[in-house]
C-alpha cells in the first residue's frame, strides 16, 4: 500500500503553474533568461506574429515552479540553478523531483 502522506505534495496553485509551464514550453519554447535583452530578430518575430513571450507569474514561488518545469524540458543546467532557488524557497527534494518527472 502507498503511504499518501509520504508522497510529495503540491498545492492547486502550484499545479496550475506546472500547467502554465507545460503550455509555455509547447507554444514558446520557454522564455529567455531574465535580464537578457531581447534581440532584433526576436522583436521582429514578435512584431510580425503577435506572439509574446511568457510573462512571469505574480507570485515568485509559482513563477519559480513555472521556470523550473520549463527549463527541465529544455536546459538541464538552467533547471539545476532554479532547483537551488526552489530549495531556498522551501521546496523539498521530493517536490522538485516530482516537478522534474512531470516536465519530462
Amino acid at each position: 500500500m502507498v503511504d499518501i502522506k509520504a508522497q510529495p505534495h503540491l498545492t492547486t496553485a502550484e499545479w496550475q503553474a506546472v500547467t502554465v509551464a507545460l503550455r509555455d514550453a509547447a507554444r514558446f519554447g520557454c522564455a529567455a533568461p531574465q535580464g537578457k535583452p531581447e534581440g532584433r530578430v526576436s522583436r521582429l518575430f514578435r512584431a510580425l506574429t503577435g506572439i509574446e513571450q511568457p510573462r512571469p507569474l505574480a507570485d515568485p514561488r509559482l513563477d519559480a515552479v513555472r521556470r523550473f518545469v520549463c527549463a527541465s524540458r529544455r536546459n538541464v543546467a538552467r533547471a539545476r540553478e532554479i532547483a537551488s532557488e526552489l530549495m531556498a524557497m522551501g521546496y523539498s527534494r521530493d517536490q522538485i523531483e516530482a516537478l522534474r518527472i512531470v516536465a519530462a
